[in-house]
């Protein structure tokens, strides 16, 4: 009703002059907005209130691109809370076209981690249309298309979709996970990467017949080559199946391609070996390497912005007798930094880990194979402490993750820039806590047990079977077994076991023997260890969400050792990694192996996985 209506309807019901109800209404505004703009509320009894809301400025994250932010003022606006009796008296007048008694717009939630939405409805929005407006199609309920999306209150997208599809719009809302979830199911890498390389050949036969324009440019040209939509195609995948590395690898008759996810490899599509040197030099050009240069390997890295979010490529490639074998590794920035915690540490280990990296001085040592998630861990302790009152200074290779109020130095050995020299610069820096990439060598390994006997907290990594192998490997590195005893406070081991899928996870039934096995790891638990109430052990039976492998994700195994004074004495007198080992069990250290069994009763992973990555 416009003010216009308002002020006739009165005027007929009461008998009154309209242009004297008009002077009475306009008085009223002007008394509300006074009092509402000194701050005030107007409460009319029977009628109901009048107030003002204030929205503070604040930057809000654009939905369609989580790169871009903007700022939303300050804002001061009025607001009607009608009183329910004047609601009721709208609504047997029948002014009130909805419910009298509900409020606001409500905007269900909808739950898509587990949800496959089928082919057709998929097909209903176009992908493109559908990354670009964060808006996903869920299922078509007659004339009515359910979709759900992150900011409901986008009436471009949704005008938009509505023209697009020809359909009334049931919309929900959900998280930005679930949204990716859905996006995925989009295209299957196969039948994608066959129809480009199809394209491809067909391509390579015109160009051979045709030549390139002369007005066309060079750089228009590579971006629209199959050898570059083979590469985007794949590096795009990769990240959306959320793979650590891509494996690009040449044979005689075909080039295969795989991605290692959750740790182990997959092959995901053999590519014609004709276009094998062209896909090496568009990998080559992107991670400004030399073309020309196929008898050496060689190291490069590039950034790509995928999905909204900044993915770092390390590429290395191999000369094989079959040509350059390619692989990438995969640093996706948007995962963030994870907590000790969501890594999988946990009781005993967790508190004795907690009480070390708060000291303030000494070594802690974070040990494992290559890509057990040694890194990750160093960066969850440098999370956990990084505060105002301590400057923290890291020296990588390369800076994986970039942390805020952290000065991260990377080095760079072609010109001398080496972890040693970097250690002695940094240590001129004021630092309270160094972190260092990796200790592979006898200058880095001295310069790192000075920091730490000088009042430095130093975090490193070592490659080593287990935690007790740290200090036989600084020994080996002709660090003195008294130097190790004073400045190494704990050492860390970590394996990495595949999760069981949450959406097909079930109970199983395992062989007599292997649970012999696992009860007597069970038997010889430290007594701080809480011991689980039922032995039960549980496996992924497969579906879509593990892509029928039982698994998705992972989680880390941990055993944490500590320099106690009868350890110190055998460290002294060079004792072996085994009998530290052997020493640390009896003096209550939880084992991977052990820590493996327990997450795998709670149904975190599988008995057969801790096998995997525990075994000699």
């Amino acid at each position: 009703m416009t003010a216009k209506e308002l002020k006739q309807n009165v005027a007929q019901k009461t008998g009154i002059a309209a242009e004297k109800v008009g002077q009475a209404i306009d008085k009223l505004q002007e008394t509300i907005s006074k009092e509402l703009t000194g701050g005030g509320n107007v409460n009319i009894p029977g009628f109901g209130n009048f107030v003002m809301i204030q929205y503070p400025s604040r930057t809000v994250r654009d939905v369609r691109d989580p790169s871009k932010t903007y700022l939303s003022l300050e804002k001061n606006i009025p607001r009607f809370r009608p009183h329910p009796e004047f609601k009721k008296a709208l609504h047997s007048l029948g002014l009130a076209k909805e419910d009298p008694l509900k409020q606001g717009i409500n905007i269900a939630f909808i739950d898509l981690s587990k949800t496959t939405v089928p082919k057709k409805v998929l097909n209903l929005l176009p992908e493109h249309i559908a990354r670009h407006y964060q808006v996903v199609p869920v299922s078509l309920e007659g004339e009515k298309l359910v979709v759900a999306m992150i900011d409901p209150e986008d009436r471009e997208a949704i005008e938009f979709i509505k023209k697009k599809t020809a359909l009334a719009l049931d919309i929900r809302i959900c998280t930005q996970s679930d949204l990716n979830h859905v996006l995925d199911q989009y295209a299957v890498l196969s039948g994608e990467l066959k129809k480009i390389v199809e394209s491809a050949e067909e391509e390579a036969d015109f160009q051979t017949k045709e030549k390139a324009p002369p007005e066309a440019k060079g750089e228009e040209i590579v971006e629209t080559a199959p050898a570059a939509k083979i590469v985007q195609s794949l590096f795009k995948r990769a990240v959306r199946e959320k793979a650590s590395d891509i494996h690009i690898e040449p044979y005689e008759e075909q080039v295969v391609v795989r991605f290692r996810i959750d740790g182990l490899l997959r092959q995901v599509i053999s590519l014609p070996k004709e276009i094998q040197p062209a896909v090496v030099s568009r990998v080559k050009i992107l991670s400004n390497m030399k073309i020309d240069e196929t008898r050496l390997p060689q190291d490069g890295r590039f950034q790509s912005i995928i999905d909204g979010a900044e993915v770092d490529f390390r590429i290395s490639s191999l000369p094989t007798v079959n040509g350059e074998k390619i692989v990438a590794r995969i640093l996706d920035k948007s995962a963030g930094i994870l907590t000790l915690e969501q890594l999988g540490l946990r009781g005993t280990a967790f508190q004795t880990l907690d009480e070390n990296i708060h000291k303030s001085h000494g070594m802690i040592l974070v040990t494992g194979p290559t890509g057990s998630g040694k890194t990750t861990t160093l960066y969850a302790v440098v999370d956990k402490i990084k505060s105002v009152g301590i400057n923290i200074v890291t020296l990588e290779d390369p800076v994986e993750y970039r942390m805020q109020t952290i000065n991260q130095a990377q080095v760079h050995s072609q010109i001398g820039f080496t972890f040693a020299n970097g250690l002695r610069s940094i240590v001129r820096q004021d630092p309270d806590v160094i972190m260092i990439g990796e200790i592979r060598d006898y200058e880095t390994a001295d310069m790192a047990v000075h920091a730490a006997l000088t009042g430095h907290v130093v975090l490193s990594t070592l490659h080593t079977n287990d935690a007790a192998g740290a200090v036989p490997r600084l020994i080996d590195m002709k660090i003195e077994p008294f130097l190790i005893n004073s400045s190494v406070n704990c050492v860390v081991a970590q394996r990495l076991c595949r999760k069981v899928c949450e959406s097909c996870r079930e109970p199983l039934e395992i062989e007599a023997g292997q649970k012999d096995l696992a009860e007597k790891e069970l038997g010889i638990l430290p007594p701080k260890e809480k011991k689980p109430d039922k032995i039960e052990f549980f496996h992924g039976k497969g579906c879509d969400n593990c892509a029928n492998t039982g698994y998705k994700g992972r989680i880390g195994i941990f055993e944490v050792f500590t320099l106690t004074d009868d350890l110190k004495e055998m460290v002294a007198k060079r004792a072996s990694g085994t009998e530290l080992g052997v020493q640390a069990i009896k003096n209550g250290m939880t084992t991977m192996k052990q820590d493996g069994i327990l997450k795998a009763i709670e149904g975190l992973t599988s008995l057969e996985e801790v096998w995997r990555v525990t075994k000699d």
